[in-house]
């Protein structure tokens, strides 16, 4: 217990600690434990998929250093002026998906009234 205690606290120091949900999660605490645990992968965090290299080392997971991993996340990573840049972006990006969600919702009430 106390070595997953010991990863879980390992993995919580390499996270970037703003707690933004995009892993799934809560928070960065919550991520860390589930990774620990392994029911979350350890490149989960989408503030920094890059620190999945680190966290596998702590977990004992061998990954290639270099492969599909570094392939897959090459779209998740935007050039910026650091974390405010980003959660500005994101924040543009979910309002963006909001207004489609509504558009969708309301042509899907106005089809079930026509229909009802």
């Amino acid at each position: 217990m106390t070595d997953n205690k010991d990863n879980i606290r390992k993995i919580y120091e390499l996270l970037p600690h703003i707690n933004c949900g995009l892993c799934g999660y809560d928070n960065c605490g919550q991520f860390a434990r589930a990774v620990a645990e392994g029911n979350a992968s350890p490149f989960g965090c989408r503030q920094n998929p890059w620190v999945g290299y680190n966290i596998s080392e702590i977990i004992g997971l061998k990954v290639p250093a270099f492969g599909y991993q570094q392939r897959s996340y090459q779209h998740a990573i935007r050039p910026s002026s650091g974390p405010v840049a980003s959660l500005e972006l994101l924040r543009k990006e979910v309002g963006e998906s909001l207004k489609r969600i509504e558009g969708i919702l309301n042509r899907i009430d106005k089809l079930a009234r026509n229909t009802g």
